[in-house]
């Protein structure tokens, strides 16, 4: 009498969590592309489905990229913003809280409030020290703010980053 041991994979969707093995001509096949039941491509992605409102706002951190690619073209100094660092953040394991998300695009602290969205209504205003509440036309100005900004959504990034790496 001959014993022999079968080892197969065996694949669970996270999204509606049917179990399923994937044979191709009595061999074990390749990771599935979707799932067997519901057809999703993330059928393996841990935190389930992506939102539309959690949609929306990681594409606004990835517009981001724009705005400042704008900034820099339209006003020259120094191009402020790291794609890698954001693709870094967006791609974490769990992935960002839509609360994460949006401390990214509204930080406490910033003066222009610029953003993917109001990159043009604002191009070039500064608040006005002298006249609190009016804007005033300053390029120099605007473009060492809207640095600093970009650095701020980068540091909170980062430290989003970092304490994930910690547990």
């Amino acid at each position: 009498m001959t014993i022999s041991k079968i080892e197969i994979n065996e694949y669970k969707c996270n999204i509606c969590g049917y179990q399923w093995i994937n044979r191709i001509n009595g061999r074990d096949g390749s990771i599935p592309l979707r799932c067997a039941r519901c057809k999703t491509h993330n059928w393996n992605r841990t935190g389930g489905n992506i939102s539309g409102k959690e949609k929306s706002l990681r594409a606004r951190i990835r517009g981001m990229k724009h705005l400042y690619v704008y900034i820099h073209a339209f006003y020259g100094g120094d191009y402020c913003w790291n794609d890698n660092l954001v693709e870094e953040f967006l791609n974490l394991d769990p992935r960002p809280s839509t609360a994460e998300l949006k401390l990214i695009i509204c930080p406490h602290g910033l003066i222009l409030g610029i953003n993917s969205r109001n990159k043009y209504s604002r191009k070039g205003y500064v608040p006005n020290p002298q006249r609190p509440g009016y804007m005033k036309y300053d390029e120099e100005e605007y473009l060492k703010i809207a640095n600093k900004e970009a650095q701020i959504r980068l540091e909170i990034m980062k430290q989003i980053i970092k304490e994930r790496s910690k547990r």
